[in-house]
């Protein structure tokens, strides 16, 4: 699932990321940064109890957003 920020903000991408996860039902989330589409993707799945992995840029120590994926997702490994 791919959505594109047209700069509405995080409240918009929560709202239009939960109608999604609703319709689409996805086993899991992956991240791949740290972006405010990222952390509205993290906190949606995690309050409709998806399960999420972040990479490593997505945990990224040095942002707000990352620190609080940090907490809600498990780190993702790329399968072999």
């Amino acid at each position: 699932m791919k959505i594109e920020n047209d700069g509405s903000g995080l409240p918009e991408a929560l709202r239009e990321l939960e109608r999604r996860m609703l319709d689409e039902q996805p086993e899991r989330v992956v991240l791949g940064d740290d972006s405010d589409t990222a952390l509205a993707a993290a906190l949606v799945a995690a309050k409709l109890g998806i399960e999420i992995e972040a990479t490593e840029a997505a945990r990224a120590a040095s942002s707000a957003n990352g620190r609080v994926i940090a907490q809600l997702a498990q780190p993702y490994t790329q399968p072999a």
